[in-house]
């Protein structure tokens, strides 16, 4: 069953016009079509657990939000 999202979605989506219809298609199209780099996204994880293990060492541990800052650090 739709959520209601979903149904207003469908709503508008009928109320266009075809070339509209059709862009908005494509934009679908490419959003979940889109490939998700499994390999690169792994290897970026490892990295930062890397570089984690070489801050605290491999039996120290952090807290969360101790990591949360250091993200925020990082993204900054």
């Amino acid at each position: 069953m739709m959520n209601t999202l979903e149904l207003e979605i469908i709503e508008k989506f009928q109320q266009l016009e075809p070339d509209a219809k059709q862009r908005v298609l494509q934009t679908l199209t490419d959003t979940t079509q889109s490939s998700f780099d499994y390999d690169a996204w792994w290897a970026e994880v490892e990295a930062l657990q890397a570089d984690i293990r070489s801050r605290i060492g491999d039996t120290g541990t952090v807290g969360a939000l101790s990591l949360l800052d250091e993200l925020r650090e990082e993204a900054s």
